[in-house]
This record gives C-alpha cells, structure tokens and sequence, in this order.
C-alpha cells in the first residue's frame, strides 16, 4: 500500500491529475467547532490532553500558520464548502449581522445570508464526477441541506435528537457522530464499491454549552491549570475530541485504508474566550486577531506525507477545495471561480507556494462576551466591521467605521483606521506600526482594495441613526 499511496502523489503532480478509481486516495476531512490554535498538545497547551491527535500530528505534517476564513462559524463552514470567499456568498456571521447595542454601532452592517445558494458549487458536488461517494456529518448550519449541495449523506444533530452535546441515557453527541463517521466508512469501503470517499466530519464539540461526557472532567479537576487553561470540563470535551480522533483513525488501519487515506485535522475559529486562550496570539472567537483566526491543523496520510514534519506557509480554509480536486484528479467546475490555492506541493515538502495575499472581509458586529475584553479593540464588541490582508509576514487591518466616518486616507495618521503587524516579530499583535511603517501601509492596502474589488466586497459607510456619541 505504500508504494499505491507515493505512486498517488507522483501521479497527482505528473499527470495533470487523470487518476483510476483504486489510485484515488480517500478524504477525511475532521472539523471542530471553536478549538483555538493552542487548545492542542502538538500546538502547546499544557492543560488540555490530545495523546492521539498528538500522535497523528507527530506522524503527519503539522500547519503553524493555518488560518480559517472568519472568526466565526458558518462563514468558514461556507467558505470550506463553497471554496470562495465570503463576499461571493454573502455568509459574513450567524445570525443578526447587526449585533450588540444599536447605540454603540457607528454603521449600519450588510445583511447577512444565512444560507450557501443553491447556485454554488460545493465540494461534494465537484468530487462526484470524479467516482467520490460523500457525507456530511454533524455541524451544518450553512441552510438546505448536505444532500440539496451535493453530499450522498448527511445526517446533524437536529435529526439525531440531541439538543446540547447530552442526550437522555448518557449517550454523548462527539461518540455518536463518530460512531455514523466510522460507519459511512465501513459501509464504503473502496475495496468493495470501487469508489473512493470524502468523509466531512464536522463536530459540534468544543462549542457551547460547555458539557463533558460523564466522569471526564474529574481529573482536570484535580489538575492544576496552566495561566488562562484551566476549565475542567472544557479540558474533558477536548478529550472527547481526541478520542473521536482516534477511533477515526483506527478504523481505516484496521480496513486497511490509511495509505490511501489523507486526514486533515481543522477548526472553524478561534476558542471562546471565556472558557479559553490562545496566548501569545491575541483574543478569540470572533476576533480577527490571530487568536479568532489561526487554528491547530495537521495533515496525516502515511507513506505520502513525510512524518516529522512542519510547515510554515500560511494557509486558509478556502484552500481545501482546489487541494481536495487535484488530489482527486478531478476537474475545476466550469465558470465558478475558487479562491484557495492548490496547497498538495506543501505536503511533498516546498515551502512556498504562489498565491495572492490571504483575504478577510466581515461587514457586521459581533457583541462582546465575558471572556478576553482586554485583547479586543474595544469593550463593546469583538470585532466591529472589518477587512483584513496578510502578505508575507504582514497583516493590515482595516476599521470600517472609522475609515468612512473618520476620513478616511486623508486622516489615515490620526484616525485610528488601520493597523498593522510583523507577524514575524510580533505574533501577539501589540505594536501598530501603521504610522511607522507607512510605505508597508500603503502598499498593503492597495492590494486590499484590490482583492475587494476582484471578490465585489465594498467598505460599509452607511451612518446608523440610532448610534449616540458620547
């Protein structure tokens, strides 16, 4: 099976991507709700316990600079799913993009969709002509349905009977998902259908409520926590997390699939602040700090990945959809346009790639929670409307209120418009060197505008009657 899988990846990269059924590798794709880029040994927590994912990651190739495409859900989750950017689909929160006290909110936000259209196509939909059979498994919550976008499976909480992460007689939702996980994949066994799959396991664990499985919160307890890391039974929902991961795992070893297999390990934002912390990096879910964006990724696929390895080339969530295609062999949709990089020369060992400046753009308001008040720009809300750019080891900010309501490049020096960082010399975000640092400045914003225009995003200006300065 070795010499199956390598022969996979060469002829990936050789044969414009033309594969037979058997050479096709299977796709696990597992995505957590709300772990933070520090919520996982391999990326440093000292508190929370994930021996297995560890493992993997330790047998795999590690991402330190993975990033999701929104500091909230079901913007990443369209972005996974759609390939493309958040002003293409109009996903930009959950919910209310107007959120928090109206007095406060300087501008009046973009409506908000709460659902991918119909007219997008997903990734299930542009594996199947090319042999995939699919699932989507828990966490949804991007409107229709997994099977109107294309999966052959699909299945969420909502259908299982589960309102929290609980259910009447002790039966926990992360086992119960991995339980339908581990049954797709037996009962679509490429060995015996002769097609390969793609597996989107979406987890609800760690978002809230905050519920351990029965007995696992006992010896975190007992444990002492390390700085902002201390919350018992968030520390046993991590746990139930790794342990989904292992079984996973085990699965394909014991079919016998895992060299033919390429499990990616993700997350759809930062973690929730009051519970959590992702230090160095600054803030949390719902920031676009690098603690609301930079998540714990591994890529583990034995035989073809190199074991041991690390990389750092900064990477997004809208990079999965031309990845998953070319390692499929199959073809780009027609007339639809991707906004990710193809990021399978990353895994053989390159460790740069050509691609435009990763692209965040959120019109709208999230209100403040209890948690991590000091690392966001302002008490009121975790992030107001914003744009963000990161090139190289730079990333520019861009405040939408102030830059339409305060004048914009004219005042740029005392309106308090933009920030930006050295990623390199700065992982904490701390030192604005936007008036520093003013020919960087300009030119990144240049090619913010630039991408803004290219994906029909627009700077919002439109006053809200209902703010009241003090």
């Amino acid at each position: 099976m070795k010499k199956l899988s390598l022969l996979v990846l060469v002829l990936i990269f050789a044969c414009g991507g033309k594969l037979k059924a058997e050479e096709k590798p299977n796709i696990v794709f597992i995505l957590i709700d709300d772990m933070g880029w520090k919520d996982v040994g391999f990326m440093g927590s000292e508190f929370y316990e994930t021996p297995n994912i560890d493992k993997l990651a330790d047998k795999g190739m590690r991402f330190t600079q993975a990033y999701a495409n929104a500091a909230n859900c079901a913007p990443t989750r369209s972005c996974i799913l759609s390939g493309q950017y958040t002003p293409r689909h109009g996903v930009y929160t959950v919910g209310n993009s107007n959120r928090g006290k109206a007095q406060l909110r300087r501008l009046l936000a973009y409506e908000n969709s709460l659902s991918i259209s119909l007219d997008k196509i997903t990734i299930a939909e542009a594996l199947k002509p090319a042999g995939y059979v699919s699932a989507a498994i828990g966490k949804w919550h991007v409107g229709n349905t997994p099977q109107e976008q294309g999966f052959d499976f699909g299945i969420d909480r909502d259908e299982m009977g589960y309102k929290g992460h609980l259910k009447e007689g002790a039966a926990y939702l992360a086992d119960s998902l991995t339980d339908i996980a581990i049954n797709f994949i037996e009962k679509n066994n490429p060995k015996e259908t002769g097609k390969p799959f793609f597996v989107y396991l979406a987890h609800h664990s760690v978002h809230t409520p905050i519920q351990a499985k029965e007995g696992y919160s006992k010896k975190y307890e007992k444990k002492e926590g390390v700085g902002c890391q201390s919350q018992a039974e968030y520390a046993a929902m991590v746990q139930s997390v790794d342990e989904s991961v292992a079984r996973i795992n085990n699965s394909l070893e014991e079919l016998g699939l895992s060299e033919n297999t390429i499990l990616i390990f993700f997350s759809d934002n930062g973690g929730h602040g009051t519970y959590t912390c992702q230090r160095p990096l600054r803030g949390g879910k719902g920031m676009y700090y690098e603690g609301g964006i930079r998540e714990p990724m591994f890529v583990y696929w034995p035989g073809t990945v190199k074991a041991g390895t690390s990389c750092g080339q900064p990477v997004i969530s809208t990079d999965f959809y031309p990845t998953f295609l070319k390692l499929a062999g199959a073809e780009t949709p027609q007339n639809y346009t991707l906004d990710g990089a193809d990021i399978t020369p990353l895994f053989r060992g390159k460790n740069s790639l050509k691609r435009e400046p990763l692209f965040w753009y959120f019109p709208a308001y999230l209100q403040a929670y209890s948690g991590l008040t000091d690392e966001s720009r302002d008490p009121a809300f975790r992030t107001r409307p914003v744009s963000v750019i990161r090139d190289g080891d730079w990333k520019l900010l861009l405040f939408h209120e102030e830059w339409s309501l305060d004048g914009g490049r004219e005042k740029i020096s005392t309106n308090n418009s933009v920030e930006l960082y050295n990623l390199k010399k700065d992982i904490s975000e701390t030192t604005n060197l936007a008036n520093i640092e003013t020919k960087k400045r300009d030119e990144l914003l240049e090619k913010l505008f630039r991408l803004q225009e290219k994906t029909g995003a627009s700077i919002v200006n439109n006053p809200n009657p209902k703010y009241k300065s003090e």
